[in-house]
């Protein structure tokens, strides 16, 4: 940068680059819970060999079945086509499909060629038939109730960034995905869908709700809640919560909370050290996967991670 000195000559001060920071509510997440879980999920991108837990692949599935029905929906089809093609791709997704998950079922069949992205349907590992039972009937359910629905889908599972926070020093792009994006007639707002097997309140102090608030510059985003109880009634498992928030709140997340953590990321990315965090071993979801490789003595980590973690898909906030 050229300045102009008291003599009038121009003098050249040298500034550091600024740096950036890519986060989305997963990555931001982690950094504030342990930076061993960010450097050994993220950056080494190491999965559990065994699988994921009952609940993610029941969740992932109802996913599945609700992006192909708005998809359907969006794009002008009849409540009953949008229905079955959501079926139709939750069931493929808790089959799986061998061209997309790699599955074969013997070494001499060709894997065939199908169009999905990777693991888009990758059939369930740890959930049972039961559990695949549970799903559908949940859905059948689920449909049946919202069969009056008011809302109007306007896109699906888009993908939205935004520059949240900008100095001389740092710039923070915000990523986030957001289930379905909806018309209520009293605005356009997010909307993200939960699936849980025990009732439970929403707090409002979540990085993803407030992160998609902000890039879709509204104030509120909507809970699509599904439970799996089979003794609550619909009206009881099926909710539709708003979360809304302040503009106080929504600028101290992004001007002081959002910073911090960024420039926290930033030091364990360039100390090169990543410090585990104890109390975030258990939590509301269970056992962190990694329990068992921070226990082990340090000589004995990297074989523990050799024997039970593969490496996964590049976690990448930036891509859809």
């Amino acid at each position: 940068m050229l300045v102009r000195g008291l003599d009038g000559e121009e003098v050249e001060i040298l500034t550091a680059p600024k740096r950036n920071v890519i986060f989305d509510a997963t990555l931001l997440s982690s950094v504030m819970s342990c930076a061993r879980l960010v450097d050994l999920r993220y950056h080494r991108t190491l999965v559990p060999i065994k699988g994921g837990s009952t609940s993610l692949e029941m969740g992932s599935c109802v996913h599945k079945i609700l992006e192909e029905y708005y998809v359907h929906v969006v794009n002008g089809f009849p409540r009953n086509v949008a229905i079955t093609a959501g079926m139709t791709a939750g069931a493929l997704f808790a089959r799986g499909c061998e061209g997309c998950s790699g599955f074969k079922p013997s070494p001499e069949i060709p894997t065939p060629i199908c169009k999905h992205k990777v693991d888009e349907y990758p059939g369930f590992s740890v959930a049972t038939d039961e559990d695949k039972e549970l799903v559908f009937k949940t859905m059948d359910q689920y449909f049946e109730f919202w069969k009056n629905d008011s809302w109007t889908p306007l896109f699906v599972e888009r993908v939205v960034g935004k520059v949240l926070y900008e100095d001389d020093e740092l710039r923070i792009l915000w990523k986030a995905k957001v289930d379905v994006g909806v018309d209520t007639n009293q605005g356009i707002f997010p909307v993200d869908h939960k699936t849980m097997k025990q009732r439970r309140d929403t707090l409002s102090l979540n990085n993803q709700f407030i992160g998609q608030c902000l890039v879709m510059e509204t104030r509120q985003t909507w809970i699509n809640k599904i439970g799996f109880q089979t003794t609550l009634k619909p009206q009881e498992k099926f909710l539709r919560v708003p979360m809304s928030y302040s503009a106080d709140r929504l600028i101290e997340w992004s001007s002081e909370i959002l910073p911090y953590w960024a420039k926290m990321y930033l030091m364990f990315q360039e100390g090169g050290y990543y410090p585990p965090n104890f109390t975030h071993c258990e939590n509301k979801f269970g056992v962190c996967a990694f329990k068992d490789v921070c226990e082990a003595n340090t000589n004995m980590r990297e074989e523990e991670l050799r024997i039970n973690f593969k490496i996964g898909n590049k976690w990448d906030p930036t891509n859809d």
